[in-house]
């Protein structure tokens, strides 16, 4: 018998360890979901529109009916000073933070916004390396990898054309966009302002320079607009059938209703691609109202369904193990790529910024 004891003991041991992590885990998990009901709300900040809104907490009402889920949708341009105020004032209203990266990270992040989001992670499919694009802590977008990760990752086009009014044989590389013939036929996202049309705006500095940037900006009469839904309208009804940083998730609404069917991105490689996290990063807020809800709304949005759910919005989720809106934009293996909205990556959009407000005609 002692034999067998002996035999058996390093199996004892090793059984032990295997199921000791995943018994605390389940442990803790249970304790902050019964102290998240016991608070009883969670504020979330979240995309601008109606298909964010839906990702973002139609799932997580089935999911936790009991715990009260107030959500706002709006750019970060729009969302940050209202959020900035607030601090100021002593208001802490706020338990997550889902959206862009750039401007949280150089006025969110510095104010001391953020709590480092990686002791909130639990639930095991959450941590699962093998989950995502990259692993877990692949999509860091701060330089100290500790407040803003990226769940979503798609290699997003430069631009929207409504092919109905433009020859594929008249545009088919970026360069082509400075052809006289699409002089006031392009809407740009404002990339005076933070959002999509600096982002494309960075992209184009990079690959093709600032005298690409320059002409584009002042030269082919564009119409600059920070109205997300009016510049997708615009590209659908073809008064400006090419759109610089027009929102897919604006465009998709028009298109089930069978309206610019045939608006698709431009097809030309790029010599330095990037990936790209649109609306799809999450932080956990300091001051956090509802610390508990705020870390069972994380884990959930982290989780297999919610970022089925992602999709919803027409873009891709970084998680491997469910359906991606958009194939085609999903990072293909092999390919190095640029988190174009990292903390490493802000000079460049901040140059391409600073060459719109240049270059940009002031009535425009």
């Amino acid at each position: 018998m002692m034999r067998v004891s002996y035999v058996m003991a390093p199996f004892a041991a090793s059984l032990a360890w295997t199921i000791g992590p995943a018994a605390a885990a389940e442990s803790a998990w249970e304790d902050v979901v019964k102290a998240a009901l016991a608070e009883g709300e969670v504020d979330v900040h979240g995309g601008p529109g109606k298909l964010y809104e839906e990702a973002l907490t139609q799932g997580f009402r089935a999911a936790y009916p009991a715990i009260k889920i107030n959500f706002s949708g709006s750019s970060g341009r729009d969302a940050i000073p209202q959020i900035m105020r607030e601090r100021e004032a002593g208001v802490y209203h706020w338990d997550v933070y889902v959206g862009g990266t750039p401007s949280i990270l150089q006025t969110l992040m510095p104010a001391g916004a953020f709590v480092p989001l990686r002791p909130a992670l639990i639930l095991p499919e959450v941590v699962d390396d093998k989950a995502w694009y990259g692993g877990l802590d692949g999509a860091w977008m701060d330089k100290a990898r500790t407040y803003v990760l990226a769940l979503e990752s798609s290699v997003t086009p430069g631009m929207l054309v409504n092919w109905d009014f433009v020859s594929h044989d008249d545009l088919k590389t970026y360069q082509d966009l400075l052809k006289p013939q699409f002089a006031d036929k392009i809407v740009w996202d404002d990339p005076r302002l933070p959002g999509q049309g600096v982002a494309s705006g960075q992209r184009f500095l990079v690959n093709f320079g600032a005298d690409f940037l320059k002409h584009l900006y002042s030269d082919q009469k564009i119409v600059y607009t920070s109205n997300t839904r009016q510049n997708a309208e615009w590209v659908v009804r073809g008064q400006y059938p090419i759109g610089i940083a027009t929102a897919v998730e604006q465009v998709t609404p028009f298109q089930q209703q069978g309206i610019g069917k045939n608006i698709a991105a431009l097809d030309a490689p790029l010599a330095h691609p990037s990936v790209s996290t649109g609306f799809g990063t999450v932080s956990m807020m300091d001051h956090a109202p509802h610390p508990n809800a705020a870390k069972v709304y994380i884990n959930w949005l982290m989780g297999k369904p919610a970022q089925t759910d992602w999709g919803k919005t027409g873009h891709n989720s970084r998680r491997l193990d469910v359906p991606h809106a958009a194939p085609d934009e999903f990072p293909v293996p092999g390919i190095s790529y640029t988190w174009d909205q990292s903390e490493e990556n802000i000079p460049t959009r901040e140059e391409a910024a600073a060459l719109a407000r240049e270059f940009i005609p002031s009535q425009r």
